[in-house]
């Protein structure tokens, strides 16, 4: 009789699981928006650290080199300006087509950028691009004016002022004042840089406004995403300020 009773306790009973399932649900809801929240203070500390030593390996290029490093990448499939297909939603927002001139051009030659890393459709962060010498009718991507006023370099912004690039694998600073071409730390699975294209942009100036400038002034640094130092460090504090 007493063997018959410990079979009949082999396992679980109803109550017993239901408490199991009742604490698991619970440590569910505590550890998931813990996790939640470690992914994206890790994008956002990441990105903003990443933002911070790509503008300060462009510096030092500068500084060393008395110019701003040649063969980045310029985010088109062709010099007519066909967008690369794998840029990101929200950097294809910020950023609109800006067709070159001979005097707009002059001032990203003074600066030592003579030439771009150009993709092939297809293409995302792994592919190197074919350097490609700019032409006075080169399509480029540029700020938009709400991006400008979005990452803080404008109060009103001007299309036009403005170009990007992508600090790619072919870009001249690589194994100089920077290791290698940083690959951003994607916030989700839907910007795997894989398939989204990952590396960091740089922004450059070229015009006041107005008239073209005697040469390109490098300003910034700027995620994939489209974001800015700014956002991100803002975006930071928020997720830690919500815990």
């Amino acid at each position: 009789m007493a063997s018959a009773r410990t079979n009949n306790r082999n396992g679980f009973t109803l109550v017993e699981l239901i408490v199991v399932l009742m604490i698991l649900v619970g440590l569910a809801a505590v550890l998931i928006p813990a996790v939640t929240d470690m992914v994206s203070r890790t994008n956002s500390s990441t990105s903003s650290s990443n933002i911070s030593e790509v503008s300060n390996s462009i510096q030092r290029y500068e500084t060393q080199f008395l110019s701003y490093p040649n063969d980045l990448d310029g985010l088109v499939t062709d010099l007519a300006g066909t967008d690369l297909g794998s840029l990101s939603a929200g950097l294809t927002t910020a950023t609109a087509d800006i067709t070159l001139t001979a005097p707009t051009r002059a001032p990203l030659t003074a600066a030592g950028i003579s030439s771009i890393g150009v993709h092939t459709v297809g293409d995302s962060t792994f592919d190197p691009a074919t350097p490609t010498a700019l032409t006075d009718t080169t399509v480029l991507k540029g700020l938009t004016a709400a991006a400008q006023v979005a990452i803080g370099i404008e109060t009103t912004g001007s299309l036009g002022k403005y170009v990007v690039f992508g600090i790619g694998a072919v870009a001249d600073l690589n194994g100089k004042t920077n290791i290698d071409a940083p690959v951003y730390f994607p916030e989700n699975g839907t910007l795997n840089p894989r398939a989204v294209y990952g590396r960091f942009i740089a922004v450059f100036q070229i015009t006041d406004g107005t008239d073209p400038l005697a040469r390109a002034k490098f300003i910034t640094v700027i995620t994939p995403t489209g974001e800015g130092l700014s956002t991100g460090l803002s975006n930071y504090f928020e997720i830690v300020s919500n815990q």
